[in-house]
C-alpha cells in the first residue's frame, strides 16, 4: 500500500481491503474529504461523478463505528435502487477484514427479508428514501443509534421528488450526528437543507472548468428524426466501441431502440423503471462482466452506476435537464481513461443543445456523419466487431426448461407423457424392446427369454394383446380396456361416445316434455309416424307445468259466460232493495 492512503489515517484492515480492490493512490476528493470526516466534521462535497465519493464515506464510517454496539449506526440515502445496491457492495468489500455487517433496503424487495436483516445486528444501512421511511414508520428500523447520515447524489433525490421523505427521515435521527452530503450540483433547496440540518459544514468543491470530465471527447451529429436508428447503426459500425451506453429520454424509446438493435443482430439489453428490479440488477452485472456490450437505458442508470472502462456514451435523445447531460457522459472517461460522448441532435433539439453548452460553459463540437468512403474502409473490421457483439443463443438447461413449462402450464417432458409415436421395428422384426409395463414391474416374458417372437393373437373389439402398442405410445396387459383407456368394452357404445346403437335412428324425446302449439300455427300440430322427428324439431317444447297452465286457461275460456238473463250478485242485491 502506498503512503497516500496510509497518510490519511486509515486503519490497517481497511488498507488491506483497499489494496485487494486494486486501488493504489487516493483521488483528489478522497485526499481532501476523508481527514475531515475522521475528525467528525459535517461535510458538503461538490464533485463530478466518478471521482471516488463512495470510498470517502465508506472508509470513514467503517473506521468510526463499533460493530459490537446495538442498532444501526450509519444510514446512507441514495436516489435509485441500483445505486443503493452498488454502494452496499462497495462497503462490503471495504469491510472484508472487519466484523461489520451491512444491508440494503429498497422498493420491490422483500420486506420480510429486510426486516430479518435489520434485526440481525447491522452496522450500516443503505437504501432509498421511500423504503427507509416505510421501515421507520412500521417500527422495523430504529434510528435512535444513528451517528452518521449520508445523502448521496442529493440533487438527484431532489429531482426525483424525494425531498419530503428525506426531511422526514432526518427529523427522526438524533441531532448529535455527522452529516455528509455529496452532490454534483448544489441547487437552492439543497443549500437550505445544509443550512438547517448541518452543523458548520466544511465545503469541498472539486470540479473541472467545464463541469464535465476533461478526458471525454464530446461531439454531436445533426440527424433527421426518422433517421436516428439508421445513423445509430452506422455510427456503431464506424466507432466499434468495446462497451457502449445508449441513453434515451423515455422508457418507450428505450424499448424501441433495443428492439431495433436486436433485429440488427446485436447483443443488447434494456434498462428502465418498468423492468423488474431483479432483472435490472442482473442486467447491470452482466454488462459489467462483458457478457454483452450495448446497454440502452434511461437516466435511471446515469447516476452512481460504476461501470469500469466504459468506452462510449451515446445520447440517442438530448436530455431534457441540462445537468443530466453531465451525469450521462460522466459514465465514461473514469479513473483517467479516455472516453467519448456522441449526441444525436435533430432540428427540434438544437436549442436544447445550445442551452447545455451555455450551462457547462464549453462548446460541443459538431461532426459530420461518416461518409460512404469511411464506412467502406471500416467495413472489414466492422464485420469482426459485429461477430463479437452478435447475439449468442445458449441452449436452455433442464431447469430453465422446467421453469418455462411451469410458466406455460405444461407438464415436464417425460417418458410417461411423450407424444404419440409408432414403433416400426415391431412390424419388420420379430424381436422388439421390452414393453413399458414389463420395465416398470421388472417382469419378463417368454419372447424375451427365448428370443423368439410371440405369435400374434387376434384380438376382439375393445381388447388389446400384450406386445402391441396403443395409439398413445403405451402398452397394456392382455384383457379388455377400462374406460380410462378411452375405449369401451365389446358391445354397443354409450351416448357419451357420440354414437348410437346400430338401429334406425329415433328422436330422443323426454317423457317430461311434450310438444305444444307452435307460435305461428293457429291449430295444434299432430305428429305422424313418418314425420314425427321433423315436427318435433320444428315445435317449441315447454315443461309440463307450463302446459297445465295453458290447459287451465283454455278450460276457463271454454266455460260459458253469464248471459244477460242470468242473475249476478249485483242483480240479486238490487232486487232485494227494490223488493222484488
Amino acid at each position: 500500500m502506498s503512503n497516500g492512503f496510509t497518510d490519511l489515517g486509515i486503519m490497517p484492515p481497511i488498507l488491506q481491503a483497499i489494496e485487494e480492490m486494486g486501488f493504489e493512490e487516493p483521488t483528489e476528493v478522497q485526499s481532501s474529504a476523508i481527514p475531515h470526516i475522521l475528525k467528525k466534521e459535517d461535510l458538503i462535497v461538490m464533485s463530478k461523478t466518478g471521482s471516488g465519493k463512495t470510498a470517502v464515506f465508506g472508509v470513514s464510517m467503517l473506521q468510526l463505528t463499533d460493530p459490537a454496539m446495538v442498532g444501526p449506526q450509519g444510514l446512507i440515502l441514495t436516489p435509485t435502487r441500483e445505486l443503493a445496491v452498488q454502494v452496499d457492495n462497495d462497503i462490503k468489500l471495504l469491510s472484508k477484514h472487519l466484523a461489520h455487517k451491512t444491508t440494503v433496503v429498497y422498493g420491490q424487495h422483500s420486506m420480510n427479508v429486510e426486516m430479518k436483516d435489520l434485526k440481525s445486528g447491522v452496522t450500516i444501512v443503505t437504501g432509498t428514501p421511500g423504503r427507509v421511511f416505510d421501515h421507520i414508520r412500521h417500527g422495523t428500523f430504529q434510528t435512535k443509534y444513528i451517528r452518521f447520515l449520508v445523502l448521496d447524489e442529493a440533487d438527484r433525490m431532489l429531482d426525483m421528488g424525494f425531498l419530503d421523505q428525506v426531511l422526514r427521515i432526518i427529523k427522526t435521527i438524533p441531532k448529535d450526528r455527522v452529516t455528509l452530503l455529496f452532490s454534483a450540483t448544489i441547487p437552492t433547496e439543497i443549500r437550505r437543507i445544509c443550512s438547517e440540518y448541518m452543523k458548520n459544514p466544511v465545503m469541498i468543491e472539486i470540479e473541472s472548468q467545464t463541469k464535465t470530465v476533461d478526458t471525454i471527447e464530446q461531439v454531436y451529429y445533426r440527424v433527421a428524426h426518422n433517421e436516428k436508428n439508421t445513423q445509430l447503426n452506422r455510427l456503431l459500425l464506424v466507432e466499434q466501441p468495446e462497451s457502449c451506453l445508449i441513453f434515451c429520454n423515455t422508457r418507450i424509446a428505450v424499448d424501441r431502440v433495443q428492439t431495433f438493435l436486436t433485429r440488427k443482430g446485436y447483443s443488447s439489453e434494456a434498462l428502465h423503471g418498468d423492468i423488474p428490479q431483479s432483472k435490472r440488477m442482473k442486467t447491470i452485472d452482466q454488462f459489467k462482466q462483458g457478457e454483452f456490450h450495448l446497454l440502452v437505458a434511461t437516466d435511471v442508470a446515469a447516476r452512481g452506476i460504476h461501470i469500469d472502462n466504459l468506452s462510449m456514451v451515446i445520447n440517442y435523445d438530448v436530455p431534457v435537464e441540462k445537468d443530466s447531460y453531465v451525469h450521462r457522459i460522466g459514465r465514461t472517461g473514469r479513473a483517467g481513461n479516455i472516453g467519448r460522448s456522441i449526441t444525436l441532435v435533430t432540428t427540434e433539439d438544437i436549442m436544447s443543445l445550445y442551452a447545455i453548452e451555455e450551462h457547462t460553459g464549453a462548446m460541443i463540437a459538431e461532426a459530420e456523419l461518416p461518409s460512404e468512403d469511411v464506412y467502406n474502409e471500416r467495413r472489414a473490421s466492422a464485420d469482426k466487431w459485429v461477430q463479437a457483439n452478435a447475439l449468442k443463443v445458449k441452449p436452455a438447461s433442464d431447469s430453465e426448461k422446467a421453469t418455462e413449462n411451469r410458466e406455460q402450464g405444461k407438464r415436464p417432458y417425460t417418458r410417461s407423457n411423450q407424444p404419440p409415436h409408432h414403433d416400426r421395428r415391431s412390424e419388420h422384426s420379430g424381436s422388439s424392446r421390452a414393453p413399458y409395463a414389463s420395465e416398470r414391474t421388472g417382469s419378463t416374458n417368454a419372447a424375451q427369454i427365448t428370443g423368439q417372437p410371440k405369435p400374434v393373437q387376434k384380438a376382439n373389439s375393445g381388447e388389446h394383446i400384450q406386445g402391441q402398442r396403443t395409439p398413445y405410445g403405451k402398452e397394456r396387459t392382455q384383457g379388455p380396456r377400462t374406460p380410462n383407456d378411452r375405449e369401451r368394452t365389446q358391445g354397443p357404445r354409450t351416448p357419451n361416445d357420440r354414437e348410437r346403437i346400430q338401429s334406425p335412428r329415433t328422436p330422443y324425446v323426454n317423457e317430461n316434455i311434450k310438444p305444444v302449439q307452435p307460435i305461428a300455427a293457429s291449430q295444434p300440430l299432430r305428429s305422424t309416424e313418418d314425420g314425427s322427428a321433423r315436427i318435433i324439431r320444428r315445435t317449441v317444447v315447454v315443461p309440463i307445468r307450463d302446459q297445465k297452465q295453458q290447459q287451465t286457461q283454455q278450460q276457463n275460456q271454454n266455460q260459458p259466460k253469464e248471459t244477460p238473463q242470468g242473475k249476478t250478485f249485483l242483480q240479486r242485491v238490487l232486487n232485494r232493495i227494490m223488493g222484488k
